[in-house]
């Protein structure tokens, strides 16, 4: 690889390109930088692009950025994708800290960010995707056949059996010893649909039968699915569903 794409979100235009011009971006093992200014920019930006770093303001209007990388989090953690989130901020609030830790960001820098300061956190952002880069193993020599016959004896089971976990991409295919970029390929031929797809249509099936058939709250529901977060489970119910997890009991009991 010549070099990591970097995505910086801010809802600061002026900031943003400040970064843009101030940064040893090259210096730092990045070839290409861009800029958008609103969460929904953001998620349009990542669905069509490959992009190894991420650069978030925490505080802005509507959506916060921690609500990016949590989608984020959960998109690398289905897609075998690498990348590092590095969180700015003006304040440095426990809360803020302690929940971008939970998700996994590396750094947590505050405004007005100092140069120097960043470019260490990039520097270190890069050489954890180095390291990540050269421990991905090989694509093994098999047959598309044999491949797609593992992941309906092998990888579709063990979904099944671990799905109140959290599990990564890179488990489930260590899990029958496939590359996890050829295992994704070969799920999504057998399929139809992504890994991530696949498990969270698998999830919230089983949401709705432990809503319709128990008495549970519907916070414990989301826990015994993996789901840590319960804003987040609440979010992909209802894209799902069309409503909430309390409106689809509510309805199917009456």
């Amino acid at each position: 690889m010549n070099g990591y794409s970097v995505l910086i979100l801010d809802d600061e235009e002026f900031f943003v390109d400040v970064l843009i011009e101030d940064t040893d971006w090259k210096g730092c093992g990045i070839s290409q930088v861009h800029g958008v200014h609103s969460v929904s920019e953001a998620k349009a930006f990542l669905r069509r692009n490959s992009v190894q770093i991420l650069l978030c303001d925490v505080e802005m209007p509507g959506e916060n950025g921690l609500a990016l990388v949590e989608w984020v989090m959960e998109y690398v953690r289905f897609s075998g994708e690498a990348m590092v989130c590095i969180m700015l901020t003006c304040h440095p609030e426990y809360g803020f800290l302690r929940k971008a830790m939970q998700l996994g960001c590396q750094d947590y820098l505050l405004k007005p960010v100092d140069t120097e300061d960043l470019q260490s956190s990039l520097r270190k952002a890069v050489a954890s995707l180095e390291e990540q880069r050269l421990r991905q193993k090989p694509m093994p020599e098999q047959e598309v056949d044999s491949g797609r016959e593992l992941i309906r004896r092998k990888i579709l089971p063990y979904i099944e059996t671990h799905l109140t976990e959290s599990f990564t991409v890179t488990e489930l295919a260590d899990s029958v010893g496939l590359n996890a970029q050829y295992m994704m390929r070969l799920f999504k031929k057998e399929t139809g649909m992504s890994v991530l797809e696949y498990v969270t249509g698998k999830k919230i099936f089983r949401a709705k039968e432990l809503l319709l058939s128990t008495d549970r709250p519907v916070e414990q529901i989301s826990g015994e699915l993996g789901y840590y977060n319960y804003s987040y489970f609440f979010k992909v119910f209802k894209r799902q569903e069309g409503k909430s997890p309390a409106q689809y009991r509510k309805d199917f009991k009456k």
